[in-house]
């Protein structure tokens, strides 16, 4: 199809434009649109730039560099995805298929086409107005299109290097705008028309062959920016109306009644809400009303961020999660909703009063977070009674972990590089999260697992309370173990918080797990402990930061930095080779049924632990400063 036909096809018939197109030579259509896209986007450009600019959201830089050296970098033909350089030695000679990473990580040829880099150079435009960027830009994004076509219509969403429609919704909804807006005056007449066209295309992907979970929301938001946008697009009336029906409809599908994303993952949680958000900054900027029920389903979406924010201000890397600041992620989201929980968090507490509140239940999505205060030498912990979630899940149901002031003590394995390496299998396993083995299996809900929709309506399995002095919460286990995926034993924990204590010097952490087998077993506790260990015995651990002791019935040992197989492990970042060692205590005990009672102190005056190891015994005693402090269960759980 000629290029005057192939843009009359995609525009509506009523646009102005359509009647010069259809008069004008082959040879002057192109000319004819440009000049009227240009204008059509100088009449919008300063509602646009109403919206603050976004910074790209995956790597894009390497370590040190500068904006305006890693623009250099780009307009020379080098780019960075996932954090790994490749040279193609020209902007026009940019291999979008390829894949230099040396295991073959399948995102650095998906992010490549996300457009960060040409993101980048757009921005750089702005502020400098160095034409060298406008012209590798151009460059880059004509490269795209000669080499990237769109693939055909029976083409699922999750399928080729360039066209995954979470690539799609990622373009049209974060990058591609900028880059058209900001060099609208810089590009040719024909890449103007071309972007037209793959604006077309990128419209009808998105509707026809859109997925399911955090990818609808980043698809669905791609679309709405082309209808609002570029209304003069034939269908994008129709596709207005399909993004906004989707995104309502998902807002209902994806979020618990307390506010936490059904893949249960901070990371993805905050990929739902900014897509959202991004929808809502549109609407505004364009004079257009976000609908009521969304803005609040995402109000307490954004406060879950405070409810879970560890003492150094940042999300716990729950799933696969990311530990980002919250003020950074929150202070968008002030611009958009009246809270003051947001407020407070988004200024870092120089706006508005902190929460009136300390240890918190989240019922729904199953976390209890357990508090001693908001300030930054406070002890923070959060145990994990969550369903398995939606996706992005790790094996890890129970697990505790807990900081002290800004620095996570008790910890996991955090989210690793989405290959196939045994170091990711590992952080996503129960052997990198502090839950309990049983003949050295872990949990395996993944095998068998599928998410039924109607699951986002019911409560957890998470039991809690909070008083002045103490705060308890508490789950349970009977799912599958191992391959095979066995059912050998229940395993409840209860964790009782103890804040304030007239004999101890800080706030304790006890956890009582009980576990209970139709015939003798290892049960194997695991915690991950990222400090400066200073001694160990057979039931206790005394570390920098923090003293663990056993109740006396098991045997302690720890495992530091193995690779084979992996333990002792904990990643540190999303990019491969980003990983650290820490250790990794195991307190093992055999028998059928058994109380295992652990105290974490955040003081240096614990010194044991005291407990019956009977499923039906409530004692707990511990010795601090070699005074004894004794405690009932039924006391600390009312």
């Amino acid at each position: 199809m000629s290029l005057k036909h192939s843009l009359i096809d995609i525009l509506d018939p009523s646009c102005p434009v359509v009647s010069e197109i259809e008069k004008a030579d082959e040879d002057n259509a192109g000319a004819v649109f440009a000049s009227f896209f240009r204008s059509w986007l100088d009449s919008s450009a300063d509602k646009f730039f109403s919206i603050p600019y976004e910074v790209p959201e995956n790597v894009y830089k390497l370590p040190g560099e500068s904006d305006e050296a890693a623009c250099d970098r780009i307009a020379s033909g080098t780019l960075v995805s996932v954090g790994v350089p490749s040279a193609f030695g020209s902007v026009s000679n940019v291999d979008w298929h390829s894949n230099p990473t040396e295991n073959g990580y399948k995102e650095w040829t998906w992010q490549l086409s996300r457009h960060n880099d040409i993101k980048l150079l757009a921005h750089e435009y702005l502020l400098t107005g160095n034409k060298k960027y406008a012209t590798a830009a151009a460059a880059l994004l004509s490269s795209w299109i000669d080499t990237c076509p769109v693939p055909g219509k029976d083409v699922v969403g999750s399928a080729t290097d360039c066209w995954r429609t979470i690539e799609c919704g990622i373009r049209m909804g974060a990058n591609w705008p900028y880059i058209i807006y900001v060099f609208r005056n810089e590009f040719p007449d024909t890449l103007m028309c071309d972007i037209a066209i793959s604006l077309s295309q990128h419209g009808e992907r998105l509707q026809h062959n859109h997925m399911h979970g955090n990818w609808l929301l980043m698809e669905m938001n791609g679309l709405l920016h082309i209808s609002v946008l570029f209304p003069f697009l034939k269908k994008a009336a129709e596709w207005n109306k399909f993004a906004l029906d989707a995104m309502t409809a998902e807002a209902k599908r994806q979020f618990y009644p307390d506010g936490f994303q059904y893949e249960l993952t901070t990371c993805y949680h905050e990929v739902a809400i900014n897509n959202y958000q991004r929808m809502f900054e549109l609407l505004k900027a364009f004079g257009l009303e976000s609908p009521e029920a969304l803005v609040s389903v995402m109000r307490k979406a954004s406060e879950v961020d405070v409810l879970l924010m560890e003492g150094d201000g940042c999300l716990p890397d729950i799933n696969d999660g990311t530990p980002s600041k919250v003020s950074t992620l929150l202070q968008p989201k002030e611009r958009l909703f009246d809270s003051p929980l947001i407020k407070w968090a988004a200024s870092e507490g120089k706006e508005a009063n902190p929460p009136d509140f300390t240890s918190i239940a989240l019922p729904y999505s199953g976390f209890f977070v357990f508090r001693t205060g908001w300030g930054e030498d406070d002890i923070y912990a959060l145990l994990d009674s969550a369903p398995f979630g939606r996706g992005h899940q790790h094996e890890d149901k129970l697990s505790l972990i807990a900081s002290k002031g800004a620095r996570r003590v008790i910890t996991e394995g955090g989210c690793y590089a989405y290959d196939d390496s045994p170091m990711r299998l590992h952080t996503i396993s129960s052997m990198a999260h502090n839950v309990l083995l049983i003949d050295g299996m872990g949990q395996n809900r993944r095998k068998s697992y599928k998410w039924e929709d109607d699951e986002i309506e019911k409560l957890s399995d998470l039991s809690s309370g909070t008083g002045s002095d103490s705060d308890w919460a508490e789950g349970s286990y009977s799912g599958p173990y191992g391959d095979n995926e066995e059912h050998p034993a229940t395993w409840n924990r209860r964790v009782y918080f103890v804040k304030k204590h007239p004999n101890l010097k800080s706030a304790v952490l006890i956890v009582v797990d009980r576990v209970e087998g139709a015939e003798d077993h290892e049960y194997c506790l695991l915690w991950h402990v990222d400090s400066d260990r200073l001694s160990l015995s057979s039931h206790f651990a005394l570390y920098d930061d923090v003293a663990i002791a056993f109740s006396a019935q098991g045997a302690l040992s720890v495992t530091n930095g193995r690779m084979f197989p992996v333990g002792g492990y904990i990643a540190t970042g999303k990019e491969m080779g980003m990983y650290k060692a820490v250790d990794r205590l195991e307190y093992r005990v055999n028998g059928k049924a058994c109380r295992i009672v652990t105290a974490i102190s955040f003081g240096d005056d614990l010194s044991s632990v005291e407990a019956g190891s009977g499923l039906s015994d409530e004692d707990i005693k511990l010795v601090v400063d070699g005074e004894e402090i004794i405690f009932s269960e039924s006391q600390l759980r009312f």
